[in-house]
């Protein structure tokens, strides 16, 4: 199972709604029930994708899941500008993420015989913004990977380990959206002053839309919590709580009800709600949401 897409601290998202830790494991639990598999390998590529697993994946259910990230860090994109050229022509996006292109080429580079763990170590080495981490059952990660992908070589030498290059401009997933309004701003023709002008104002607006956020959630927790507790947990210095339950969740969807759709950016303030849920009760988080949206 592969997954990539955007996620936060206890959630990942999917374009029409977000999918909690506890849900996602309640879901895995009900496939082991109904033996929907015999051993799962699962590849989560989302911001703060450790946090859908740690402390919660049972080892004894024959799952083993590796994230692109610890709990409490980015994801990150890569071939971002000004690395996105293909055969001469800039396609104004990151065309990959660090930790899918890693363990896709330590694939297509070592082959199927490979085992889990051998591919879990490289891919490790190579992604070096974010923490790769592994969770659930270990026991049989010296299986080669063909065991899952199908089609395994019939080879029985171990092929020579080489040299993984991915040597591209990485970006934040938090800041992507930023970095690539910022580098279509400067690949504007000089000479077409209304585009130009254009994407100055969209940069700007970025910029504006993220000092928003920061104040939204700053807001909230002084609001709440009052200073300097706000500006404690505004950082983010202490444990995260590992379940997203009914109080976050809840919270998630009034947050996107009045104050819009979380995004790139507002994603990484997910871990706040966290912290709400552990002291209040979510009528209280709520309500002071959509007076501060509303």
């Amino acid at each position: 199972m592969n997954f990539v897409d955007h996620g936060g601290q206890g959630i990942v998202a999917f374009p029409d709604r977000m999918l909690s830790n506890t849900e996602l494991i309640e879901a895995l639990k009900e496939m082991k029930i109904k033996q929907m598999y015999g051993k799962l390998v699962f590849y989560l590529e989302a911001c703060e994708s450790g946090s859908m697993f740690d402390g919660l994946l049972d080892p004894t259910m024959s799952i083993y899941a590796t994230t692109a990230s610890s709990p409490s860090e980015s994801s990150w994109g890569t071939f971002c500008p000004p690395d996105d050229v293909i055969n001469g022509k800039t396609m104004n996006t990151c065309l990959g993420d660090l930790y899918s292109v890693s363990w896709e080429e330590n694939l297509e580079n070592m082959g199927e015989i490979e085992t889990l763990e051998t591919q879990f170590i490289l891919v490790k080495k190579e992604v070096n913004e974010s923490t790769v981490m592994q969770y659930g059952d270990l026991g049989f990660t010296d299986l080669p990977v063909g065991t899952f992908f199908g089609n395994p070589k019939t080879t029985n030498s171990i092929p020579q380990i080489p040299k993984m290059n991915i040597k591209s401009t990485t970006v934040s997933s938090h800041d992507i959206p930023l970095h690539l309004a910022y580098y279509k701003y400067l690949r504007a023709n000089l000479n077409d002053f209304p585009s130009r002008h254009r994407l100055s104002h969209q940069l700007i607006e970025e910029i504006i839309h993220r000092n928003k956020i920061d104040y939204l959630f700053m807001d909230l927790l002084t609001l709440l919590m009052g200073n300097p507790s706000a500006g404690y947990y505004f950082q983010a210095p202490a444990p995260v709580p590992s379940k997203c339950d009914q109080c976050c969740q809840y919270t998630h969807q009034a947050f996107e009800k009045y104050c819009g759709k979380y995004d790139d950016y507002s994603l990484q303030y997910t871990r706040i709600v966290l912290h709400l849920c552990e002291k209040f009760d979510r009528e209280t988080i709520i309500s002071t949401l959509r007076k501060l949206c509303q």
